[in-house]
């Protein structure tokens, strides 16, 4: 007759979390126990879980959905709540909390400042902004309870979004550094990334009874300033591949090209009404150009240095003494001759 006694005054018919708001991730039912009657039912919908709290302690967790009658069913969660209830002075030191244990998908992150790292390649400081979308889970109900919620009355989805992107913002740079990514890699990079962040904030996440069950980024941009430097980058390296193009076209092709490209400023000048200083300096430009190409594809090669020293001359006449081509009164006459003129 204990539980009809406690019960004969209240007056509440169900405990349930009727319309669970997509912003609360935990909610607590607004009655004091006191209020309830003797029939009355827990229901649990699915993808939710129901703790009972006694004196800032969790006594009970529900975690299989379903409807229970507080007078009849005897579930462990309804018999630890009869049971602290029999005895209560106070009713207010009891409470009834309702958890989300579904996955929470499509949790929107982005770094709120850009990110910095050193590029492997080019060693210019790249800033990039990333952004995505990742899924999470309560893995732990009385570990969450314990690090987290400490008896507030609700838990904003944001509220655990944001740390969840706090952590993941805190480890992405590393990373970055960590894998010698080059401005123009990361795209192709972007899967591995994002199942590393993964792996290296699972423990800190799972201290909090949190699990990060999907984990993307979705976009990746940079700041001014780096995209600056890639500017530079990007116009020094086509210079150098205009050079080495150049290398490889023949004098006849160049020399093809430069009549063609003649002939179509004559006819644009002729179209336009160019004066003969316009045509004049337009053709000189051209043949300027394409000099510097022809200069750039083929350096003349330099004519040897003759050597004109006393002991090659002197090296010289002895060979065509030894030859026969000259006599011994020529040899004789050109060797006074040369060191003569020491």
């Amino acid at each position: 007759m204990w539980l009809f006694d406690i019960f004969k005054d209240q007056t509440v018919d169900v405990i349930r979390w009727e319309d669970p708001s997509s912003d609360l991730l935990v909610w607590k039912w607004p009655q004091n126990l006191d209020e309830i009657k003797n029939n009355s039912s827990l229901i649990v919908d699915p993808g939710l879980a129901a703790i009972f709290i006694h004196n800032g302690k969790i006594e009970a967790i529900q975690t299989e959905a379903g409807k229970w009658s507080l007078e009849t069913d005897n579930t462990p969660f309804l018999s630890s709540m009869k049971n602290i209830m029999s005895g209560f002075e106070t009713h207010d030191k009891a409470a009834v909390y309702f958890v989300k244990t579904n996955k929470l998908a499509n949790q929107k992150w982005g770094t709120p400042n850009s990110v910095t790292y050193v590029d492997p390649t080019y060693d210019f400081p790249v800033e990039l902004r990333a952004f995505g979308n990742f899924t999470f889970k309560l893995a732990d109900l009385e570990n969450f309870w314990v690090n987290y919620v400490a008896n507030s009355a609700e838990v904003q989805t944001d509220d655990i979004r944001m740390l969840i992107t706090d952590r993941i913002v805190g480890n992405i740079a590393a990373l970055f550094a960590k894998k010698k990514v080059s401005y123009n890699e990361i795209d192709a990079y972007t899967v591995d990334i994002a199942k590393e962040l993964t792996e290296v904030t699972a423990d800190d996440f799972a201290k909090l009874g949190l699990e990060l069950t999907d984990f993307r980024i979705e976009d990746i941009n940079f700041t001014d300033k780096t995209n600056n430097f890639i500017d530079k980058i990007t116009s020094k390296a086509a210079d150098v591949g205009a050079i080495n193009k150049t290398a490889n076209i023949d004098r006849s092709a160049m020399d093809n090209y430069s009549e063609v490209e003649k002939l179509n400023i004559m006819n644009k000048a002729a179209e336009s009404g160019w004066s003969a200083g316009d045509m004049m300096g337009a053709g000189m430009g051209m043949a300027m150009g394409m000099n510097m190409a022809n200069n750039m594809q083929e350096q003349p090669k330099q004519a040897p240095v003759e050597d004109n020293s006393v002991e090659t001359k002197l090296a010289k006449i002895k060979g065509l003494l030894d030859k026969g081509l000259i006599s011994q009164e020529d040899y004789d006459a050109k060797k006074s001759e040369i060191i003569a003129s020491l």
